[in-house]
């Protein structure tokens, strides 16, 4: 066991993510906080994913073109 230090800010965000009062820092740390992975580990994972349905392929199509298409970029330095 470890005893750390969190600003008043963390300590709310983390307090906001229990499930539970009964439901322990640690816990919620472990259900949030993911284990750190290789590139490998991430490309096996998402092998293991189902295939996009038409209807998942339409949309990220149709977001795809609205994004290359120049017109829809903000300049930020421009624009309010």
């Amino acid at each position: 066991m470890k005893t750390i230090t969190l600003t008043d800010e963390a300590y709310d965000r983390i307090a906001s993510l229990k499930t539970s009062p009964k439901e322990s820092f640690s816990n919620v740390i472990l259900r949030v906080v993911p284990k750190r992975g290789t590139g490998a580990q991430m490309l096996a994972g998402i092998a293991k994913l189902p295939p996009l349905t038409d209807e998942q392929v339409r949309v990220m199509e149709a977001v795809i073109a609205h994004n290359n298409d120049w017109k829809n970029w903000r300049d930020p330095w421009t624009s309010s």
